[in-house]
């Protein structure tokens, strides 16, 4: 933001040294620098009256001026042909400096001139190189220039963070040198001198459609306004920032946006269609001419300004061509509102178009101010431009949001930032920039002023303290001992161990997108499996490529290993930990999983294995899933059947641990890879980490035994349907604590095995902490084992 440095001190009891203000708002974190400097000869310019105008002899095209500048009476010969008897012009007198060039005494075809009547741009007041500046009649002969517009002037850059949007305006920038420098503002908010026998109601009415993206909306009605040029200190401020003059109605309307950065705009109130405003979305087609003569077309997502028959304005950005101020205009409509800072910044961007008052409404304008802004303005607009002003005001809204109140611990302060604050000095620099201290006991209850959106928590207050205590003046101090910060989450303690675990076997990370297209989906085959075709459609995508959120992980990985694959690179060894996204009944749902996806040999290098190279399958990935599990929760899951169609339909299964299904696994359905051109067969897991977001016990001492233990092995018929699991949870529970652990080691079916059976081999291994292990008490234990299987149809193998 351009700020002029002049009128900037408008705002402040006292004048600051605009070095010292520079370095302030570095401090402050709104970075500042000098762009130019004007005005530095301004004590020298003398003001004049002229007394007298000639014809030159012998030129056309100049003119004699006799110029009263106090002492004495000056000839000086000009080209303007605006100048007129009695004019209060500026001087300059022979060796004053003017843009780089000492004035002198010269001669115009025998005529010596002893001076020159200067332009506004010559005193570098604005860009206007057309004819003479002409001063206010109240200005004195023999004064200095500088006597009214200040001992020059300091055009500021200030880089305005995109949480600050208060800073987007000269009392934002003031209110931040205040606090810094204790000193007091100078500022009020002019009422509204309304004419009693006029009412807005009997001319102007409005009607807001969507609050959503309006929550307020005023209006103001003036009447038998005069539009004309506007008064130089008007022009001044507006011109020497970069702003045009136009007239005086929307010269007014964007100096208080600048001043207050609440954007306003003013209608031609004949101009309107049935003398109404409707705050709506806009039909889709829906066509307007803006105040720069484009054309655009509109969809329902914009939010327009209509009267009864068309859009005159999209809100926010920037108002219509057919209802603007003119040289004609008698009755004006002066509008203030509150528009969704959301709705406002895609719409700008979707139509190509940013301009001051969009830019501020993207950062949040002050709601509770509105209406007090729009008095302001209209009384503004009655000293400038005349006109009366209409009792009343139109306000929509559905009630204005309460003002945010943050704790803030004085004990919490000085631990952030090592300092030792006592609780009245951080209520004494609080209360200095506008918070107002609700209560103090036992922590400080601050109410937050309205204009200050930015602050939400404590670590904003805790922030706002640093910045005006002085991060200079915060001592450095060694570094503490033990925990400075806070321990570190659960969810990330798993996620760093997971991203320990998996390299250590092999795997690289990678990291996707979260944005897929439905195409995405229907190509690894889960659009028709739930929860994964429930997928979240984005409003406005930058592509169809990423029109929707993924709900799983398998086809951002199945695209890493596409596009490996089409480079020759057949063996892929990826995972990846990020979020899904899907519908539920009455909410979007967001998790955390973990994806596996694994396609190529095992073994890369022959020299060392001894045996021979293959392809990884199935039980890599299982094995995979147990290491992880066995190293994060210190238990292994379990592995229950699945039936997804776009698995394998023999080589897949669930993942369950403690009795709740957390994700799946298996080789990708080979119909899949092949549509996708990977020749080798893929497998992949997924496991929903939201489930698992707890960390196992930390281990215990347990010293080894030191009595032998006995193996035996069963050798069991078990029916072919009959998941194996459920066999081993019998073994378990009828073992009892003497059983130490369970091994599958053979799968049997063949000639030997009746049909609708299979042979199942385990190992077990019984052990006694306090004794040597018998035979017999073993026996006895298989033999309840037998006992309990055969109730299912389980029996031992014979032969």
């Amino acid at each position: 933001m351009l700020v002029s440095y002049r009128w900037l001190m408008d705002y402040l009891e006292e004048e600051i040294p605009v070095k010292e203000v520079i370095n302030a708002l570095r401090n402050l974190g709104l970075y500042g620098t000098i762009q130019k400097s004007i005005g530095a000869n301004w004590d020298k310019i003398i003001i004049g009256e002229i007394k007298s105008i000639e014809k030159h002899p012998h030129s056309e095209n100049l003119l004699i001026c006799k110029v009263d500048v106090g002492e004495k009476l000056l000839n000086i010969v000009t080209g303007a042909k605006n100048v007129f008897v009695g004019a209060k012009v500026p001087v300059a007198l022979p060796g004053v400096e003017i843009l780089g060039e000492v004035i002198g005494i010269r001669e115009f075809n025998g005529i010596k001139s002893e001076g020159m009547l200067c332009s506004e741009y010559e005193l570098e007041f604005s860009e206007d190189k057309e004819g003479i500046m002409i001063l206010p009649e109240d200005f004195k002969i023999g004064s200095t220039f500088d006597t009214y517009f200040g001992k020059g002037d300091f055009l500021i850059d200030v880089e305005v963070p995109s949480n600050r949007g208060d800073c987007l305006s000269y009392l934002g920038i003031a209110r931040e040198i205040s606090g810094y420098f204790g000193v007091p503002l100078k500022f009020e908010f002019k009422k509204a001198q309304e004419k009693d026998d006029i009412s807005i109601k009997d001319f102007a009415s409005c009607e807001v459609l969507d609050f959503d993206l309006c929550p307020r909306f005023t209006l103001r009605f003036i009447k038998d306004v005069k539009i004309g040029p506007s008064p130089l200190w008007l022009r001044w401020r507006l011109e020497r920032v970069g702003l045009r003059s136009i007239n005086n109605v929307v010269d007014i309307t964007n100096f208080i946006m600048l001043e207050t950065g609440q954007p306003l705009h003013a209608y031609d109130f004949d101009l309107l269609k049935g003398g109404k405003l409707i705050v709506r979305r806009a039909k889709e087609g829906e066509k307007i001419v803006l105040i720069n003569g484009e054309e655009k077309i509109l969809d329902n997502d914009i939010l327009v300004i209509a009267d009864a028959e068309r859009a005159v304005g999209i809100g926010g950005i920037m108002g219509g061509k057919d209802t603007e101020i003119n040289d004609n205009t008698k009755n004006v409509l002066l509008e203030a509102a509150y528009f969704s800072p959301v709705n406002i910044r895609r719409s700008a961007r979707k139509l190509g178009i940013r301009t001051d008052a969009s830019l501020r409404f993207e950062r949040n304008v002050d709601i509770h101010r509105t209406a007090d802004i729009l008095d302001y303005a209209a009384e503004m607009i009655r000293l400038v431009a005349g006109g009366d002003i209409a009792k009343d005001k139109i306000d929509i809204n559905k009630g204005l949001p309460s003002l945010t109140k943050v704790f803030l611990r004085p004990e919490r302060v000085n631990k952030i930032l090592g300092t030792n604050l006592k609780e009245d000095e951080i209520v004494r620099i609080l209360s200095k920039i506008g918070f107002d201290i609700k209560s103090r006991n036992p922590v400080l209850e601050i109410e937050v002023p309205s204009y200050r959106q930015d602050i939400k928590e404590e670590i904003d207050l805790i922030e706002e303290v640093a910045r005006f205590y002085g991060y200079n003046n915060i001592p450095s101090v060694p570094l503490q001992k033990g925990h400075i910060v806070d321990p570190p989450l659960t969810e990330e303690i798993i996620e760093r161990r997971i991203r320990e675990t998996l390299p250590s076997l092999g795997l690289y990370e990678a990291i996707n997108y979260s944005f897929m297209s439905v195409k995405d989906l229907e190509k690894a085959g889960i659009l028709n499996t739930e929860p994964f075709n429930l997928f979240i459609q984005i409003s406005n995508p930058l592509s169809e490529e990423n029109s929707v959120l993924r709900t799983s992980l398998l086809p951002s990985l199945l695209n890493v290993a596409q596009v490996n694959s089409n480079r020759q690179q057949k063996d892929v060894f990826v995972y990846e930990i990020g979020k899904v996204f899907y519908k539920g009944k009455d909410e979007y749902i967001e998790e955390k999983h973990l994806g596996i996806l694994m396609t190529g040999e095992a073994y890369k290098d022959p020299w060392s294995v001894p045996y021979e190279i293959r392809k990884v399958d199935f039980y890599d990935l299982k094995g995979i899933v147990e290491t992880i599990f066995e190293r994060i929760w210190k238990e292994e899951p379990t592995f229950k059947k699945s039936n997804f169609e776009f698995m394998h339909p023999s080589k897949q299964s669930y993942i369950a641990f403690r009795d709740e299904i957390v994700g799946f696994m298996g080789e990708v359905n080979p119909w899949i890879t092949q549509n996708l051109d990977i020749r080798e067969r893929v497998y992949f897991v997924e496991i929903n980490l939201d489930k698992l977001n707890f960390e196992s016990p930390k281990p215990k001492y347990k010293p080894l035994p030191i009595y032998p233990g006995i193996r035996r092995d069963l050798a069991l018929i078990i029916p072919e349907d009959m998941p194996v699991e459920n066999v081993e949870k019998d073994i378990i529970e009828t073992s009892g604590e003497l059983l130490k652990w369970l091994r599958i080691f053979d799968l049997y079916q063949g000639e030997k095995i009746e049909k609708g059976y299979k042979s199942i081999t385990f190992s077990l291994f019984f052990l006694a902490e306090d004794h040597t292990l018998e035979d017999k008490e073993v026996d006895e234990i298989i033999n309840k084992v037998l006992i309990k299987l055969s109730e299912k149809g389980v029996y031992l193998r014979q032969k």
